[in-house]
């Protein structure tokens, strides 16, 4: 779940990317988990599914290397968008999804996470993205 308003806006890094719709701090939430907007599904479940759904998981989700679970969103965190040079990051004293801002965000930028926080290399490559240089 979206702590801080948001606006949904074309994305110069990806596709729609989800924009601050206010200035946030430093250390402020930004995004919690939600049992109801979050799906977790075992590689069973994810195996037993057809190609064009295992295609949404793998474009939308990942795999969470410590629960052994498939991961997928359902709300708008799903438009946060990679960067190397993130404003968003996990925060290190929460297991579960719990987003913060990573510095001072200011109304109107993207939101923007680094995804080797939960996915490896190997899965940024398949998704298209480039080792950082």
């Amino acid at each position: 779940m979206i702590h801080v308003k948001y606006k949904l806006k074309e994305s110069a890094l990806h596709g729609i990317g989800l924009f601050s719709d206010q200035d946030t701090k430093q250390g402020e939430l930004i995004y919690t988990a939600s049992p109801l907007l979050d799906l977790n599904i075992t590689q069973q479940q994810f195996d037993a599914l057809n190609q064009e759904e295992k295609d949404e998981v793998l474009w939308w989700g990942f795999f969470d290397q410590p629960s052994r679970m498939w991961h997928v969103d359902f709300d708008v965190s799903k438009f946060i968008n990679h960067s190397y040079d993130a404003n968003v990051t996990q925060h290190r004293d929460h297991d579960e999804a719990y987003l913060i801002a990573a510095r001072d965000v200011t109304m109107g930028e993207e939101l923007t996470q680094n995804y080797l926080e939960f996915e490896a290399q190997d899965d940024l490559t398949r998704r298209g993205i480039p080792p950082h240089s």
